[in-house]
């Protein structure tokens, strides 16, 4: 293992923005995947792994279904852009109705993870910065899995700074309605029509 590229993490700038801990009030500053299992985190982030951090207020700057939404309707039907389309459209009616999947654009951020691995990051204006980072795992629930600068303690890890959300909306849509990347499907009944034939010898 060479990479590993972390979607998820809330880096605490002077107590300025809140992570998404919902189950601990007192741990304001916590993503909660790293809130979950801290230990695991000051694991990994411990290493001598080649880490990229994509953290949660970049996530948030690129969760706007409507728009995302609106890219995906304007390409070709490839089966992948309407799977990724019908997917989409479920997860913003289910916030849009139910209080309890409020929490539904985070899943847009995890998308920006796949887009970043896979793509060009110049063409997404996305501006990386190393920084120090330290995780906390301490046993205490209202600090573990936050996240601090720490220039004397913490291990340098390439961080998302900026990203463009609407050139990382036209990529995704443009990446699933590209017929040359589409996969070919065949027809269910043809499939059968496979399967149930005895093999030659």
């Amino acid at each position: 293992m060479q990479d590993v590229f972390i979607v998820g993490g809330h880096i605490n700038y002077d107590n300025t923005e809140k992570g998404n801990v919902f189950t601990m009030p007192s741990n304001e500053y916590a993503e909660f995947n790293m809130f979950l299992d801290p230990l695991a985190a000051k694991t990994v982030f411990d290493s001598e792994l080649d880490i990229t951090l994509i953290p949660l207020g970049i996530q948030r700057k690129v969760s706007a279904f409507p728009k995302i939404l609106a890219r995906l309707s304007l390409m070709k039907n490839t089966p992948e852009a309407l799977f990724a389309r019908r997917l989409l459209s479920r997860l913003h009616r289910l916030q849009q109705k139910h209080h309890r999947y409020q929490h539904m654009d985070t899943f847009l951020g995890e998308i920006l993870g796949a887009v970043i691995l896979a793509g060009d990051n110049s063409i997404l204006n996305s501006a990386f910065q190393v920084k120090p980072i330290k995780v906390f795992a301490t046993g205490v629930e209202s600090e573990d899995g936050q996240i601090t600068i720490d220039k004397k303690q913490g291990k340098p890890v390439k961080v998302l700074e900026n990203v463009n959300p609407m050139v990382y909306y036209d990529l995704f849509a443009n990446q699933l309605g590209d017929e040359k990347q589409s996969a070919v499907l065949g027809s269910f009944y043809e499939q059968r029509r496979i399967w149930s034939t005895p093999n030659k010898k």
